[in-house]
């Protein structure tokens, strides 16, 4: 099953959902715990600024094509 959920799994995703998560966790404690309402923001923005460059070091750049490029003069 782990394999299946890894086939439509993107780096992305995942960088989207960490702080997704971290924000939504806290809703469920009550006001008067600071402490670990602070801690789990911590951990989520610390996880997601980890994580961060993997999608950066996995891109592959041989494949990627020019999406980004439009020119003016093109017939």
């Amino acid at each position: 099953m782990l394999e299946h959920f890894c086939e439509c799994y993107s780096n992305l995703s995942g960088l989207i959902l960490c702080p997704v998560l971290g924000s939504i966790t806290p809703l469920f404690i009550p006001n008067s715990r600071i402490r670990p309402i602070r801690l789990i923001g911590l951990c989520a923005s610390l996880i997601t600024f980890l994580y961060s460059p993997v999608p950066r070091i996995q891109f592959d750049s041989s494949t990627a094509k020019s999406q980004f490029t439009v020119s003016l003069y093109s017939s």
